[in-house]
């Protein structure tokens, strides 16, 4: 019994390697191929240079302490020129204020149009949607809408992959009571530029 046990041990373990052995070589090949058409679109994208007009960055806040709040604004734009540019963003906003032991979750879109003049000047227009819990009936389950037009501009300096600006802006939103950024704003942030 001993034998016969030894011998399927022995014909399995044969059988393993050599099946490994060809699995290897088949799926190399076929796993480093790229099909023709998908090679074809990736040469065009590259060639052409869009990548070269399409930036993403954004803007971090953070203030850490008796009132936390964190503000997280990814954003992607696509620069038509070197004077203007067009772009989508989005926003979350957590708040946590240590004396109340209350937080608060904001959630937030926005469409922005920049210009850029004479290599350090930047003038900047956003609107921008935002969702929050309604402060004042203190009801978890009752979420507004407020909507935003942000107008301003200020330092922006842009070199052949990377841009930084600083804008100040006027924000209004049709929510008087419920203005989350006030109505001036500082926004500091950067781009980078995909190729």
């Amino acid at each position: 019994m001993a034998v016969y046990f030894n011998k399927i041990i022995i014909a399995l373990l044969l059988t393993l390697n050599v099946s490994l052995i060809a699995q290897n070589d088949d799926v190399s090949v076929i796993y480093h191929q790229v099909p023709g058409i998908v090679k074809d679109t990736l040469q065009r994208v590259h060639n052409d240079g869009i990548l070269r007009k399409i930036a993403v960055g954004g803007m971090l806040s953070l203030n850490v302490g008796t009132y936390t709040y964190i503000d997280l604004s990814p954003d992607i734009s696509y620069h038509f020129n070197k004077y203007f540019a067009v772009g989508v963003g989005g926003t979350y906003i957590f708040a946590y204020d240590n004396f109340d032991k209350t937080d608060y979750h904001v959630f937030g879109a926005r469409a922005f149009v920049e210009g850029h003049f004479l290599n350090y000047i930047g003038l900047y227009a956003a609107y921008q949607v935002l969702n929050f819990v309604d402060p004042r009936p203190r009801s978890l389950d009752n979420r507004i809408w407020s909507n935003n037009i942000s107008l301003g501009g200020g330092y922006y300096q842009r070199s052949e992959r990377f841009s930084t600006y600083a804008f100040i802006l006027y924000n209004r939103s049709d929510r008087e009571g419920y203005n989350i950024y006030g109505n001036l704003l500082i926004k500091v942030g950067f781009n980078v530029f995909l190729k």
